[in-house]
């Protein structure tokens, strides 16, 4: 690059830079937007999507999460202003937000999910074997408080 620099205030004519093919500059840019596109662009434009269908289902009595974490069941939903109201606490403080404001909403038809973890067949024979080892120690003690 220098000796092209060189030659050209020596010369004083413009020489061809040799380089990259321009096509493959461009393609390498087409392929990285591509990239980009499927895994920031897209699925964040799903999860808004899904968002916005639970904002137009939600109904009084569902739990949310606000963008801020405040957390509370819907009292009032006013379409007109687009607010949404919650009680947040037990003595049923009421606040009132922005349906842009929620970020997740739980419906209280939703079944909490039931975690059925497959039995530890370590974890039984351990107890079984803490058991063991408890019944033995008290055999034994009993044993030398006879002797």
């Amino acid at each position: 690059m220098l000796n092209c620099v060189i030659r050209v205030a020596l010369e004083g004519e413009t020489a061809e830079v040799p380089g990259a093919n321009p096509l493959i500059m461009i393609g390498l840019l087409l392929f990285f937007f591509v990239v980009w596109y499927f895994l920031a662009i897209r699925p964040q434009r799903k999860k808004d999507k899904e968002l916005r269908a639970q904002l137009e289902k939600m109904r009084v009595g569902d739990s949310i999460i606000t963008i801020g974490g405040l957390c509370g069941k819907v009292a009032n939903i006013n379409k007109t202003n687009d607010e949404v109201t919650i009680m947040t606490s037990a003595a049923n403080t009421l606040v009132t937000f922005k349906r842009s404001a929620i970020s997740t909403i739980v419906s209280r038809d939703a079944k909490p999910e039931e975690k059925s973890a497959p039995a530890d067949k370590k974890g039984k024979v351990t107890l079984k074997k803490k058991e063991e080892t408890a019944e033995e120690e008290t055999a034994s003690t009993e044993t030398t408080e006879e002797n």
